[in-house]
């Protein structure tokens, strides 16, 4: 044992001889290597201080959150009511700023208390610095191309942490002098010591940042897919740390001087004199070039089968390569317990590992595969999980891919309402996504060769992500989906209108704004557009269609959506379609008219309806809710959308009118809350004209494409100077969804 530890003095100091000069001594004191361990703790301390500050935030937020509901729910308005037509209802065709509320303001109109500034938003300086740094780092990053090559950076917010971490460890490393002594026999170049340690110091971080259940996500909020970056570009630090500790060996190669005697205990026998170094250094370079988008999108498969092992034998190679040098195994030896540390917690998070969940322990759930219009696919797992709107799950089908799993977003709602028929402890976990290629086309093929009654075992772990924030909490809040994005916002939208009816929310404005190419396309949550129609209060909520696939100017074809729209959301529409065409006689002319009257439609008033129509009866009363009370039967509300809604308060109604001539009376206005369109939205615009309404606090969610995230993260950035220069707005908060989860 002592002698190892002689010949471990030898190697990592160059003992001071007779031999040795005073210039020669009081050269190798200039930051001495024995005392260069500082340099691996000074990267946890400036890791450590982003985790505490983003911690905080996420605390503050979290806290406010909680103070706002709970102070509405002390001061909560008694009745909600609604005069708006719950079996009747208008999706103009054609775009108009006109409403009838403007012009027939119901009588029985509640007008809200008015929001006085929080305790929250008192303290000025804190919400101005938030919405100074959000003025900053919403912003995307702008895609840099180079002939056919793109260079896509990860968000601001994560350049900014990466750059600063760059910055630091370069600073750290070539400011500090010498960075080579005059002769390698004095010892190893100090640049390469300090890069060394450097990086080593990085690998527990990098690895925390790449697992699913990890403490990181736990302190801030942050759900491993938004750390990926941060673990990505980490690990390109790493990289350069390596060579710059591997390049300073071959400027001043320990093999001059006579230098190699002070080295050579420490090397293997038959090894080249470098050859521990290169054996980190090679995993390393694999998995940094591997996880480039180049190559990771072109063989995403391999890249998930083999960056897990690669990643074992790069930690193993930094045990042989370090040899404990300045107690640098302290660093991997914590890497290893976060590995198994996330290992332990992901047993929790398999539903076929987790020993609280016997049913499905070692086998599974079944699951079911259905095709929905535009050939999407629809998975529905009745499972004992529980999740909250917007996280979403890893699937594995073993008899579609044994190894392979994959992300996709939960549109289902987690609820006591919605139980499944498997028994009142199990939900009905929903994944809706589209066919690309692998898995996803697999599962497709699959649905369509066996059809729907099939069922097959399904492997999920999660629940991961999802809006850390509460909804709830934001006075406004605006949805912006594209497309499947729509997945992502489903159960949030139902989540919330659960709040908002049982007076669990503060918010008084809901706006949804979906683009999409087809009107099928809705038929994917068909069930839940009737629940928001039949149960969202209509002054709260609006929803907003932007059908892209068919041409403004082809009334026809717009005529055609509106038909199918009215069926798909009323179950039968209101004359059947192949009437219409019989009656026409094959005449476009007469069809057309006959499917404008068909709507109802007037030139003088669009919005009117004849007065023959019934009533509305529906009431929206929140303090005496019965959860277990029946539900309502009346009007549209179909008993199959239960919701957990009990039957409202009987108020006095006014008595129907008498019947009266179409254009001359006016009795239910339309639900003007829900329109369709048939352009591109103009995203800017509307955030902006939206803004114009915003309470102290409003929430945008967004989940679509990379242009529309874009567009929405530029105005809603922009949208930070209203809270920094209007004192009657406390925050804007912006929420974007990856759109390929």
């Amino acid at each position: 044992m002592l002698e190892s530890a002689v010949s471990l003095v030898k190697r990592i100091k160059v003992p001071v001889t007779a031999s040795t000069t005073p210039a020669e001594a009081a050269e190798m004191q200039r930051d001495p290597w024995s005392k260069s361990a500082k340099y691996g703790v000074g990267f946890v301390y400036f890791a450590v201080v982003l985790l505490v500050i983003t911690t905080f935030i996420r605390c503050w937020h979290i806290w406010g959150d909680k103070m706002r509901i709970a102070f509405h729910k002390e001061n909560r308005p008694q009745i909600f009511r609604d005069d708006s037509v719950p079996d009747e209802y208008e999706l103009p065709s054609a775009g108009t700023d006109a409403s009838n509320a403007h012009f027939f303001p119901s009588p029985n109109a509640i007008s809200a208390p008015k929001r006085h500034e929080s305790l929250l938003a008192k303290i000025v300086p804190l919400n101005k610095a938030i919405a100074f740094m959000r003025w900053i780092f919403y912003r995307p990053m702008p895609v840099f191309k180079f002939w056919k090559f793109e260079v896509v950076f990860p968000s601001l917010s994560v350049t900014v942490i990466v750059l600063a971490a760059l910055i630091f460890v370069t600073l750290y490393c070539f400011v500090p002098q010498p960075l080579y002594y005059w002769s390698i026999a004095l010892g190893s170049p100090p640049l390469a010591i300090r890069s060394g340690m450097l990086a080593v110091a990085m690998v527990p971080w990098i690895v925390a940042l790449s697992t699913k259940a990890n403490f990181i996500s736990m302190m801030t909020g942050l759900g491993p897919e938004r750390l990926n970056g941060l673990h990505r570009w980490s690990a390109y630090i790493c990289l350069f740390l390596c060579l710059v500790h591997m390049i300073p060996f071959y400027i001043t190669p320990i093999w001059e001087d006579g230098a190699l005697v002070n080295y050579r205990t420490g090397i293997p026998p038959h090894v080249y004199v470098y050859g521990t170094g290169f054996a980190a250094l090679i995993p390393l370079l694999v998995l940094c070039l591997h996880s480039l988008p180049i190559f990771r999108h072109w063989m995403y498969e391999l890249f998930v089968f083999v960056h897990i092992p690669v990643s074992y034998i790069f930690v193993a190679f930094l045990f042989w390569h370090t040899r404990n040098y300045l107690s640098s195994w302290a660093y991997l030896f914590t890497t290893i317990a976060i590995w198994m540390i996330t290992y332990i917690i992901r047993l929790f998070y398999l539903n076929w590992t987790n020993p609280l969940r016997m049913s499905s322990f070692l086998i599974g759930e079944e699951c079911a595969i259905t095709l929905l219009p535009q050939n999407a696919v629809k998975v529905t797992i009745p499972t004992k999980m529980r999740w909250r709107p917007g996280q979403y799950v890893y699937l594995r089908l073993p008899r579609i891919s044994v190894l392979q799993s994959h992300p996709f977003t939960i549109s289902s709602l987690c609820s006591d309402d919605f139980p499944s028929a498997y028994g009142e402890k199990y939900r009905d976990l929903t994944l809706v996504f589209r066919p690309f290629g692998g898995f996803t086309k697999k599962a497709f093929r699959k649905a369509l060769k066996h059809g729907p009654y099939k069922t097959y075992s399904a492997f999920l772990e999660g629940p991961y992500g999802g809006m850390q924030r509460e909804m709830a909490a934001f006075d406004d809040v605006i949805f912006f989906a594209g497309g499947s994005g729509i997945t992502a916002i489903a159960s949030q939208l139902l989540d919330l209108i659960k709040k908002i009816r049982d007076g669990k929310a503060i918010t008084k404005s809901v706006k949804v704004i979906w683009a999409l190419k087809s009107p099928e396309t809705m038929s994917w949550f068909q069930e839940e557009l009737r629940i928001c129609r039949d149960y969202a209060p209509s002054n709260i909520v609006n929803c907003h269609f932007f059908l892209t696939g068919v041409k403004q100017d082809d009334q026809f074809g717009r005529d055609t959506v509106q038909e199918k729209i009215y069926g798909m959301l009323q179950g039968i529409d209101k004359r059947n379609s192949a009437y219409i065409r019989a009656e026409a006689a094959g005449n476009p002319d007469i069809e057309k008219e006959l499917r404008r009257e068909n709507e109802d439609g007037i030139t003088a008033l669009p919005n009117a309806y004849p007065a023959t129509h019934a009533p509305n009866t529906r009431q929206y009363y929140q303090p005496a809710m019965d959860p277990y009370a029946s539900p309502a039967s009346a009007g549209s509300v179909n008993p199959q959308f239960d919701f957990g809604f009990g039957t409202p308060q009987a108020v006095p109604q006014r008595p129907p009118p008498s019947p009266a001539p179409r254009f001359a009376y006016y009795q239910p206005r339309a639900r003007d809350n829900w329109r369709t369109d048939y352009f591109r939205p103009n995203i800017p615009e509307m955030i902006n004209e939206f803004s114009k309404t915003f309470g102290r606090r409003a929430c945008v969610f967004v989940c679509g494409p990379p242009s529309m995230r874009v567009e929405v993260a530029n105005a809603v950035a922009k949208l930070q100077l209203q809270v920094m220069m209007d004192s009657s707005k406390d925050e804007i908060f912006l929420h974007a969804e990856n759109y390929n989860i």
